[in-house]
């Protein structure tokens, strides 16, 4: 359960790397957004949907080609499960100018204020709630500060806070282990929560199961960003090193859009488990591990490969 509620940091965090490199920036023009980003990711979005129905047509085999059904899921739902981010991405990217406006117009006292509205009503508020009423009495949706808790907004926020006014020299080993520990009491409490609810509801199912799961994300991302600024500031990694993170980081993107072909289309991952599970009587979290390990390996390869091509490396 720790992993899978530690794990949730991915997105929100990328949202934040977005805001700690775009929001510092001066608005460009509308036009250069839209044809420069904004269309270009859509056009993305729409090419690798339109390979995963592909693959689900002619790999698969579950159903015929219809171009007409394709776009029409296309538009209300989604080809593939990991694609929501690109969904959600694109609208950030619309309202980037706002964004970027908007924060340079705030104090930092504003700034921990929204944080604290956005922790209070996140991650308290449906704990305490939930462990007095279990879903009986919830707080009236109207009272709510949608806008403020959406993740395309919050956390853009948040990663250009910690990058641009937030002061990184107050952060020694000391107060860095205080905030690991602090984080680990609220992944914790996750666990507990998500334990609880399905003692009540008696289920514990993917959909059903991942309520509590993000509750303390904003905490888990502000660890995990602050300790990778402090290490690559005040700690001198080898060259190669530096090199390897920067291959991995111009490959992330490509390996997102590849990875669930391998893990739900491909037959060597299902092999692959056979021989850590049944030959080699592996643990099942780090056989779980190796799988993942082993796409990512996977998927940056093809990636490196991929980009190397005139044509295909515009797609990753």
């Amino acid at each position: 359960m720790i992993p899978s509620i530690f794990c949730k940091f991915s997105v929100p965090l990328f949202f934040m790397i977005f805001g700690a490199l775009m929001l510092k920036r001066e608005p460009e023009p509308l036009s250069k957004l839209w044809s420069k980003r904004i269309l270009r990711m859509m056009l993305l979005l729409f090419i690798w949907s339109f390979f995963s129905y592909l693959v689900e047509v002619f790999w698969s085999g579950t159903q015929e080609f219809h171009f007409k059904e394709f776009v029409k899921r296309f538009y209300d739902s989604s080809w593939n499960l990991s694609y929501w981010y690109l969904y959600a991405y694109i609208p950030m990217l619309m309202t980037l100018p706002l964004l970027q406006r908007f924060v340079k117009n705030l104090t930092d006292k504003d700034f921990l204020y929204m944080f604290f509205l956005f922790f209070v009503f996140t991650a308290l508020l449906p704990v305490v709630q939930y462990l007095l009423w279990q879903e009986l009495h919830n707080l009236n949706n109207h009272l709510l500060p949608s806008w403020l808790c959406t993740n395309i907004f919050i956390y853009p926020c948040l990663g250009y806070f910690l990058q641009s006014r937030f002061n990184p020299d107050i952060w020694n080993k000391k107060r860095l282990g205080l905030l690991w520990f602090i984080n680990i009491c609220t992944i914790l409490i996750s666990c507990y929560m998500t334990y609880f609810k399905a003692k009540i509801t008696g289920e514990c199912s993917i959909p059903t199961g991942q309520g509590f799961h993000s509750s303390f994300v904003m905490v888990n991302c502000v660890s995990i960003f602050i300790t990778c600024k402090y290490i690559i500031e005040k700690i001198k990694l080898p060259q190669w090193v530096n090199k390897l993170i920067l291959s991995m980081g111009g490959c992330t993107f490509g390996i997102y859009l590849m990875h669930l072909f391998f893990l739900l289309n491909a037959n060597w991952v299902e092999n692959l488990w056979h021989i850590f599970r049944n030959q080699w009587h592996i643990n099942y979290m780090i056989a779980a591990l190796l799988i993942c390990g082993t796409v990512f390996l996977s998927g940056y390869i093809i990636t490196l490969i991929l980009k190397k091509i005139p044509i295909l490396k515009n797609l990753v």
